[in-house]
C-alpha cells in the first residue's frame, strides 16, 4: 500500500473494447506508467486529464474526471479503466474516439475499502457508474469469502459478468433510465435480510440514493461508521444541483467548521449537513 501523492502519468491508450452497451474499457500503458502503484483499495479511483482537443472543447487545458480503477497489472503495466456510455460526457466522448496510441494524463490512486478484520461477511451495493469499482470489490475476495451483492443496470443486455473466488450471491436491479431519480437500489437494500454475524457495506451510487441507504445503515441498523462506507458518486442536473447548493454553502460550512472545531465525528456533522440538505431538497 502506498501513500496518496499529487504526481501525474503519462499514459497511452493499448486498446479499446465494448463491454456491454452501456460500459467501455480502455486499457493504458507505456513508460509513464512506470513508477504508478496501486492504493492498496479494491475501489480505489483516480482522475482522468482528457486532453480539450481530444473532444473537441475550447481552451488548452485538460478536462478532469474521476473513475475507479478497474484492474492495475503492474507485471504488464497495464491500467484498465471501465468508462460508462451515456449521451453526453468528456469520458465518454474520449473513450468512444481513443484509438492505440494516443495519450492521456492520470492521476495516483486512492480507495477507501477497509473493513475490520473480524468482519463475516460483505454488502457491495453499486449502480452503473459504481459497478467497475463493485466488481474488482468482488473479483479480489479471498477464497471463501461471503459476499452479497445488489447491483443496478438499464436492462438484461448490459449486464457484465461477476466473478470471484468468494462465495457471492449477486442480485440485479434494473433501472431502464440510470440518469434518473428513483434507483431500485434503495428498496433492494432495504429488503435485504441482515445474515448473523459482523457485516461490512459497501455502496457507491447516485447522491441521493447513497444517502438514503447511509440513513438506514447508521440510522436504522445502528451501524458504527466502521461497519460501512457509502459515497455519493454524481447527481442529475448537476450544473443545477449546484446552483441550488451554493444557496446553503455558507451554513454547511459552518456545521463543518463548528463540528471539527468542537471535536464531532466526522459522521455526526454528516448527519447535521444532510438534514440542512434535506431541508432544501437537495
Amino acid at each position: 500500500m502506498v501513500d496518496h501523492d499529487d504526481r501525474l502519468f503519462v499514459a497511452e491508450v493499448i486498446g479499446t473494447s465494448l463491454l456491454s452497451p452501456v460500459m467501455r474499457r480502455v486499457v493504458l500503458g507505456g513508460p509513464g506508467l512506470a513508477d504508478f502503484a496501486s492504493s492498496g483499495h479494491p475501489d480505489e479511483w483516480l482522475r482522468l486529464f482528457v486532453p480539450a482537443e481530444a473532444v473537441g472543447a475550447p481552451g488548452p487545458d485538460p478536462l478532469d474526471r474521476w473513475y475507479s480503477v478497474r484492474r492495475w497489472d503492474p507485471a504488464a503495466g497495464e491500467l484498465t479503466v471501465d468508462i460508462v456510455v451515456h449521451e453526453h460526457g468528456v469520458a465518454t466522448t474520449w473513450a468512444e474516439r481513443a484509438a492505440p496510441g494516443d495519450v492521456i494524463a492520470v492521476s495516483a490512486p486512492n480507495g477507501r475499502f477497509d473493513p475490520l478484520p473480524d468482519t463475516d461477511w460483505l454488502l457491495v451495493v453499486a449502480d452503473q457508474t459504481a459497478l467497475p469499482a463493485a466488481s474488482r470489490i468482488l473479483e479480489e475476495l479471498a477464497p471463501g469469502r461471503r459476499a452479497y451483492a445488489i447491483l443496478e443496470a438499464p436492462d438484461p443486455d448490459s449486464l457484465v459478468p461477476i466473478t470471484s473466488a468468494g462465495e457471492v450471491d449477486v442480485d440485479w436491479r434494473f433501472h431502464p433510465v440510470p440518469a434518473s431519480l428513483g434507483s431500485p437500489l434503495t428498496a433492494a437494500t432495504r429488503e435485504f435480510a441482515v445474515p448473523p454475524g459482523q457485516g461490512y457495506v459497501w455502496m457507491a451510487g447516485e447522491a441521493s440514493c447513497s444517502r438514503d441507504i447511509r440513513r438506514y445503515v447508521r440510522h436504522d441498523l445502528g451501524w458504527k461508521p466502521a461497519r460501512y462506507d457509502i459515497v455519493g458518486y454524481w447527481r442529475p442536473e448537476a450544473e443545477r444541483y449546484q446552483q441550488r447548493y451554493r444557496a446553503i454553502e455558507g451554513r454547511v460550512g459552518e456545521i463543518w467548521d463548528r463540528g471539527r472545531a468542537g471535536g464531532k465525528d466526522t459522521e455526526v456533522i454528516a448527519d447535521e449537513i444532510f438534514a440542512v440538505m434535506d431541508e432544501h431538497g437537495l
